[in-house]
């Protein structure tokens, strides 16, 4: 290997650890997050061979992490007619990153709205002293449900007038 691919690999370990620990904050595993780093710094699409050559993974690791990456939205698959290899890229299209980036807080919001509403309703049935409880629940809630408003603002405006209304 020269000094050239040397530095260069050097160099992408940040942006590769940046993703690692992405990776472990969404429950997933490093090599997923290796995987998305390595796919996105590349200068081209990379085949399923190339990754599984450049991380030491098996090819069932790479090829199940590659399918999570390209669920998530994060990665395409690129098929070749006539070639049975699958290639990836990684989507860079402001547009599709920003959607994917709101369904996961969506998904969040809505995984806690659905338990504080199953807690309240529980809370009504047992009919005993909550005090504090409900209270923190009506506050859980209403936050909850301004996140979704602000959701639904990011999703109406362009990219350009969302990122500006964040400075």
């Amino acid at each position: 290997m020269d000094n050239k691919n040397s530095s260069n690999q050097d160099i992408r370990r940040h942006f590769a650890n940046a993703c690692i620990q992405w990776a472990r904050i969404r429950g997933y595993s490093d090599s997923t997050g290796l995987l998305r780093g390595l796919v996105t710094l590349a200068k081209e699409p990379m085949s399923l061979d190339e990754l599984v050559q450049e991380t030491g993974y098996s090819k069932s690791t790479v090829s199940s992490n590659m399918n999570l990456l390209e669920n998530l939205g994060l990665v395409k698959r690129i098929v070749i007619p006539g070639d049975k290899r699958h290639i990836y890229e990684t989507i860079t299209n402001p547009e599709i990153i920003m959607a994917n980036m709101l369904d996961t807080i969506e998904k969040e919001i809505r995984l806690f709205s659905d338990a504080l509403e199953r807690t309240e309703n529980e809370l009504v049935t047992r009919g005993k002293e909550t005090g504090y409880l409900s209270e923190r629940v009506a506050a859980l809630k209403h936050l909850c449900e301004q996140g979704k408003d602000r959701i639904n603002i990011l999703r109406k405006k362009p990219l350009n007038e969302a990122y500006e209304s964040c400075e």
